[in-house]
């Protein structure tokens, strides 16, 4: 038997500019914490904060636009070694802690594709609504599977199904604010 290796390691990483919008941008992300994992960004404030940082980089928001495809690839490539070395140090802890950062960035990466797809904002607005309150009130199972789909990448389809096993899809009750089960929850 031979150990065949993951896709993410025969792929070569996207050639970074050593200046320009998509630069910038991780720059400014970097210097508001969002890869620093001691941050820690309100439910209210994560959708806002990522909003608000999209809209002062308009170069990373247009259609078609290679700095937009470059962020959103640093930040998949950066999640997911994140996910494959955490979850490999802290083992079934991992599946259990709750992925602020990790959110907020999926949440980010979600936003540029649909400013990348859609030119009207409300639209854009509405769309990443249901994904971010998804992302920010979820847990583990809910960001693996998020950037699971999005990268051809054998350890995190393993970290996805693992999380599948080992962890219920939970949600937000608008009621009292709690966490449930999303089967528990009127939907």
């Amino acid at each position: 038997h031979v150990a065949v290796p993951c896709e993410h390691m025969l792929t070569a990483p996207p050639k970074i500019p050593q200046e320009g919008p998509a630069v910038s941008f991780m720059n400014r992300m970097a210097g508001e914490g969002f890869f620093n994992r001691a941050t820690s960004f309100p439910h209210e404030q994560m959708m806002s904060t990522c909003f608000s940082l999209s809209h002062r980089f308009p170069g990373v928001r247009e259609k078609d636009n290679e700095h937009r495809a470059l962020v959103i690839a640093l930040l998949l490539r950066f999640l997911r070694n994140v996910f494959v070395r955490d979850s490999a140090i802290e083992g079934e802890l991992w599946f259990h802690q709750r992925p602020q950062i990790e959110a907020v960035l999926c949440i980010m990466i979600y936003l540029l594709e649909l400013h990348g797809t859609f030119s009207d904002n409300e639209l854009v607005v509405r769309r990443a609504a249901k994904t971010s309150i998804e992302l920010m009130y979820g847990n583990r199972r809910d960001v693996a599977k998020f950037v699971a789909k999005r990268l051809p990448c054998t350890c995190l389809k393993e970290l996805h199904r693992a999380a599948r096993t080992k962890v219920v899809k939970v949600g937000k009750c608008y009621g009292c604010h709690k966490q449930f089960p999303r089967s528990e929850l009127f939907v």
